[in-house]
């Protein structure tokens, strides 16, 4: 009984760790050092593939954020160059 509990825990915390984190639109412009309006801008254009919006509000995940901060372009349609 008291395996199954263990085996169980280390599943969630491993579960847990594989979740995304999302961040707010403020985090995301802290991070990449551009303005509110900027940053809402860009994901209303559609620059930031990934992005998820709940009605008036965007989450960006974590994986979306890495991608952008590494310099990895998803279009060259976006306007944003990038180098690797």
């Amino acid at each position: 009984m008291e395996r199954r509990k263990v085996k169980a825990r280390r599943e969630a915390r491993e579960a847990k760790k594989r979740a995304a984190r999302m961040r707010s639109v403020e985090e995301l412009a802290e991070i990449l050092g551009t303005g509110r309006n900027q940053t809402y801008e860009a994901l209303a254009r559609g620059d930031i593939k990934g992005a998820i919006r709940f009605g008036r509000r965007w989450l960006i995940p974590d994986a979306v954020i890495d991608r952008l901060v590494n310099g990895v372009t998803t279009t060259a349609d976006t306007g944003i160059t990038t180098t690797t």
